[in-house]
This record gives C-alpha cells, structure tokens and sequence, in this order.
C-alpha cells in the first residue's frame, strides 16, 4: 500500500483495500509454517486477491503508461469525462448559451487525442520481503505483472532479506511470486540494490529502478548509499516506495530515506492506483 506525497509529509489517498488482502497477508506471513492443505487454501486465496487486484488496476496503469492525452490536439471521439478538452468544448458551443437559464449547452464535446506511447523502457522493480512488508508485496506482484503485459517495456523482479532472489522469470504470474516469498528475517537493502545494479541494469538511461521497502536497513548502510549514487550518476531513474501500515499509514525509516533522497533517489508512498501515474511521469 502506497501514499503519494514526499518523505518529509506522507499522507494516504486513494487506498485500494480489496477485503480479502488483510487476510493474506496474515496468510502470507504463516505459510512457511502451513502444511500442503493449508498451503494450497493459502494458494486460493492469494489467486482471488490477485484476481481482484488485477481487475482493479489493469485499465488504469494501461492507460497511463500506453496512452497520454495530447494537450494541443482534441478530438470529438467519446471518450471519459476526465479527458474533455473544456476551452476547445466552450468555445464550439457558445452559440448555445442560455441567458435566461445562464447556461450553456454542450451539444458537441472534444476530448483530448490520446498518443500511442512506444516505450522501451526497463523496469526494474526490487521488493523489501521483510516481516513488515507483506501487504506491500501483494500489490508490488500484481503491479509486477501487469507492468510486464505492456508493449515494450520489460519487467525485472527481486525480491530480498538478507539475501536475494530474482523472480523475473514469474513475473507473469503474481501467484507463484507470492508463493515464493518467504516473510520474516533482517534486511540488507544495499546488497540487493548492487545486485540489481550488476545483473539488470543495461542501459541505464532507459531503465526505472523501484525499491519498495520500508528502508529499516539492517547492514551497514553505506554501500546501500554509495550503490544508489552510482545508479543516479549513470542517470537510472531512482523511486523509492515507502511502505505503508494496514491503515495506509506510512511506516518507514525517515532518516534513511531523507539520505537516499540526497542520494539521487525520489521518495514517495503511493496507493497502487497512483502509482502507475508516477512512473508514467518519469516515462519521456
């Protein structure tokens, strides 16, 4: 779960809370203890939350990352409220100004054009799977796999403790990815962040590297800072997701955040639904 403001005054909005993600977690967070019944129960409920996630986030994260409206052209092609072009509409439609009523009636709307985006971007997206972080982990698979439907953009997955697993080959399938996870254990943010650094990152000026964590690094912290300065000097483009509670209430180490900030990372807490608009921003 994600907030979308800066480190320094983090904030909830727009919380995507499916009824059913609590319980998984909690699930989560037990299933290395759960005997095959149990983790095959475990299994049917992950598939449902992700099923329901999935639903929820699919359209929106296509559209913001395959489509941008082009502000200077408009068009009269229906389209959703949040994409009419208002002075293009106003200015067709004077003619049915009402001056008795003081109305006016729009008789033709224009919408702004939507642009078809190429994008071959990376992303490379490497997930905290510490004790705190199962609700985070949830969303950050669902996200995972839809990122990697999209046309030209390829999806890195890893998740980490104290050590680390890279998960791209099941990206597709957030499922397995929760499955794999193994909750609980110390965090060494800065080994994971140079393993990334090492197998992932290819051309580092179209790639977009996410650390979602709740910062609390557990090694020492400087090679976390000096593996992030290096990423932001070869010009990768650096977001930190800061973890949230389960009442969308952010909880993460602020002063380690604060250092990755002045190390060339930006630091938000997003819902899942504003997080696709994020990347899309730092997408040209």
């Amino acid at each position: 779960m994600w907030c979308s403001t800066s480190p320094s005054a983090c904030a909830a909005t727009g919380r995507i809370s499916p009824r059913r993600c609590p319980l998984l977690a909690a699930l989560l967070a037990h299933r290395g203890r759960s005997d095959p019944v149990i983790a095959g129960k475990i299994r049917q409920v992950a598939r449902r939350v992700v099923e329901e996630l999935t639903k929820k986030l699919r359209l929106q994260t296509s559209r913001a990352l395959s489509g941008a409206r082009r502000r200077g052209e408009t068009t009269a092609r229906r389209s959703s409220a949040r994409d009419i072009a208002w002075n293009q509409t106003i200015r067709k439609n004077l003619k049915n100004w009402d001056q008795e009523r003081r109305v006016l009636i729009a008789e033709h709307l224009h919408f702004h054009a939507a642009a078809r985006r190429h994008l071959p971007w990376r992303i490379v997206l490497c997930i905290d799977q510490s004790g705190s972080m199962a609700t985070s982990l949830i969303y950050s698979a669902v996200m995972a796999s839809i990122l990697a439907t999209l046309p030209a953009v390829t999806v890195k997955l890893v998740l980490f403790d104290t050590s680390v697993v890279d998960l791209s080959d099941e990206v597709g399938d957030p499922v397995d990815v929760l499955m794999s996870v193994q909750l609980g254990g110390g965090t060494d943010i800065g080994r994971a962040v140079a393993y990334c650094e090492a197998t992932h990152i290819a051309e580092p000026q179209r790639t977009i590297f996410v650390l979602v964590s709740d910062f609390c690094e557990g090694a020492p912290a400087a090679p976390l800072f000096a593996a992030v300065r290096r990423l932001a000097g070869a010009r990768v483009k650096l977001l930190g997701l800061a973890a949230l509670d389960e009442a969308a209430r952010p909880a993460y180490d602020r002063d380690t955040a604060a250092r990755l900030v002045d190390a060339g990372m930006e630091i938000a807490a997003l819902t899942p639904e504003h997080f696709a608009d994020w990347v899309a921003g730092h997408i040209r």
